[in-house]
């Protein structure tokens, strides 16, 4: 799924929309990917799964939209590189 952060709460949690308009869902730290909880803001894309958490939907493997993984941005810089040799 798609949505937009829009609460973060420094306690470690905060809540996404989703893009379909459903009812805003809870997120942990450690359900973060690929970047640290406190890199990501309040208004960033987001996309992520749903799981059933023991209060509710939460939502699983958070990732920010438009960021790639340091080693993939690596490889992506060496293919580049080897290609323009």
């Amino acid at each position: 799924m798609k949505g937009t952060v829009v609460r973060k709460r420094d306690e470690g949690y905060g809540f996404i929309k989703p893009e379909e308009g459903d009812k805003d869902v809870f997120f942990h730290a450690s359900a973060v990917v690929d970047i640290t909880f406190d890199d990501l803001k309040e208004g960033d894309a987001v996309t992520f799964d749903v799981e059933e958490g023991p209060k509710g939907p939460a939502a699983a493997n958070v990732t920010k939209v438009g960021n790639a993984a340091p080693a993939e941005a690596a490889n992506d810089d060496n293919f580049d590189q080897a290609e323009a040799a």
